[in-house]
């Protein structure tokens, strides 16, 4: 089955993150540290090791949950978000995020 973009990113899952990360406080200052850190420590920020700060992040959030369907799905959706383009994003469009 082919995943189609969802409002210009990946996938839902994808575009779905980026909502959080721009519209709840504290998941926006979290994201907006790792950028920051990552200037910071590297000098200049590398979209893999922003991609995995990010992947990190969203699995620290995660909720704890018996194993279950939900879980199951919890999971799968978190695999499914392309941390990739949100670095590339988050470093082109506004590099002080």
């Amino acid at each position: 089955m082919q995943k189609l973009e969802y409002n210009g990113w990946t996938n839902y899952e994808t575009w779905n993150f980026m909502l959080w990360a721009d519209n709840d406080e504290p998941t926006y200052n979290k994201v907006k540290a790792l950028v920051k850190d990552a200037l910071t420590i590297h000098g200049v920020a590398t979209v893999s090791g922003l991609a995995d700060d990010l992947r990190e992040l969203a699995d620290s959030e995660a909720p704890e949950l018996k194993t279950s369907f939900y879980s199951d799905v919890i999971n799968a959706s978190i695999k499914e978000v392309n941390f990739t383009e949100i670095a590339e994003r988050l470093l082109e469009e506004n590099p002080t995020y």
